[in-house]
């Protein structure tokens, strides 16, 4: 019983983290500040054993921070400072505090299949439910771009919502799919897995498109890793049979009758846009944002990301690159990608466990479209595996996670 209560405690503590939410009523306090807070509190008297290196990347970030601060002091825009602050405080430092309290890979893979899994469903419900999408709107403050007349993406229970919910949701896919390949479990919990990850990608399809990518791209490493068991091909040959059976464009209509102004049509386009080679809208858009001309004010930083208007980004571009090339300048932002890609790489090669490096090339992958860097759960997952690859299954009863 008392093993079931902390696992519950650090599912809530992994769903507030990822999803971040600013409730209406909290409007200056977020569940992920919160979650920080408690975890430092707790963690004041728990030694942590920590590398050189980590230390010396926190030298390197203060100097960044520095340089921003100076910035801020021209530009009058704390956006970039607060950026930094916070990648330092959820990206860097939490996953050392938070690691300590798991006790092994298997369990925080599952803290994170579960806790996307969750969002997943209040997502789906969202979608076809008018009367839940309403609640989350009276409920939660949203920093998406769009507003609740959208009808063609889905809400959730977290103040993120498009792109950026959707990298966190791939970031269950990925948890559940680790498991089932580093694991031998029974049919029931293969079935179990397999149902999660059908789950949240639906709940992607509905919400983003980036995140899809990132799923597929997963499945098919997955996959093509478990051509060599057939067992496990007769199993996800079986998953996607019964897939194809089902009327998606039927069930679609059917499931969002009481969405006012939903075209499945038009949705439709707009999923299957996504994986066109030309005439693809994400990457046109990309390529025709304004790149800002290396001068000497974009040599030494700006200080601004959002525009003067107050609206907008000041350097015109989606891209997570140019934006903080655009606000710390070419020198300052190429050393903070350059240090923090060095740092994870270091932490991989010191643990010798070469699968890590997949999530090093997503993350970095994924920045040219938006600073997901800076919406800190991807990183937050990527450093957190890094570290808990240490902590390895050492009988079988954690084996199974039988709670």
């Amino acid at each position: 019983m008392k093993k079931r209560v902390y696992f519950i405690l650090k599912l809530i503590f992994i769903f507030f983290i990822f999803f971040d939410i600013n409730f209406t009523f909290l409007p200056s306090i977020t569940t992920a500040r919160v979650c920080f807070l408690i975890l430092l509190l707790i963690s004041i008297n728990k030694k942590q054993l920590l590398s050189r290196a980590f230390y010396n990347f926190l030298f390197a970030l203060t100097l960044v921070f520095l340089v921003a601060l100076i910035q801020y002091s021209f530009s009058s825009d704390s956006a970039q400072l607060s950026r930094l602050l916070w990648f330092t405080l959820y990206s860097i430092v939490a996953p050392f505090l938070f690691v300590s309290f798991i006790k092994s890979r298997n369990e925080l893979l599952y803290l994170i299949s579960f806790a996307v899994a969750l969002q997943a469903m209040f997502a789906i419900l969202s979608f076809i439910n008018p009367a839940i999408k309403e609640l989350f709107y009276s409920l939660v403050i949203f920093t998406s771009n769009f507003n609740e007349d959208q009808v063609l993406r889905a809400v959730a229970f977290a103040s993120i919502g498009g792109a950026g919910l959707s990298v966190i949701q791939s970031i269950g896919v990925i948890s559940s799919l680790a498991l089932l390949k580093t694991n031998k479990f029974s049919l029931y919990r293969n079935v179990l897995l397999w149902f999660v990850v059908i789950i949240i990608v639906i709940s992607i399809v509905l919400i983003g498109r980036t995140g899809l990518f990132i799923s597929i791209l997963c499945l098919l490493i997955y996959f093509i890793s478990e051509l060599k068991n057939f067992k496990n091909i007769i199993i996800i040959s079986l998953i996607f049979i019964a897939f194809y059976q089902i009327d998606l464009n039927n069930t679609l209509e059917k499931l969002t009758s009481d969405v006012d102004g939903f075209n499945g049509d038009m949705f439709t386009a707009w999923v299957e846009n996504a994986f066109k080679i030309k005439n693809n809208d994400t990457s046109e858009e990309l390529a025709n944002m304004p790149i800002p001309p290396i001068s000497l004010e974009t040599i030494i930083g700006t200080g601004r990301v959002v525009h003067e208007s107050g609206f907008g980004n000041a350097s015109g571009h989606d891209s997570g690159y140019i934006q903080t090339y655009y606000s710390l300048g070419l020198l300052v932002a190429g050393f903070f990608y350059t240090i923090y890609f060095f740092f994870l790489r270091d932490q991989i090669k010191r643990k010798k466990i070469n699968y890590l490096y997949i999530l090093l090339f997503i993350m970095f992958m994924i920045e040219i479209k938006e600073p997901f860097i800076f919406q800190y759960a991807f990183p937050f997952f990527v450093l957190s595996m890094i570290i808990v690859s240490d902590k390895m299954i050492s009988n079988q009863k954690d084996y199974n996670f039988n709670y």
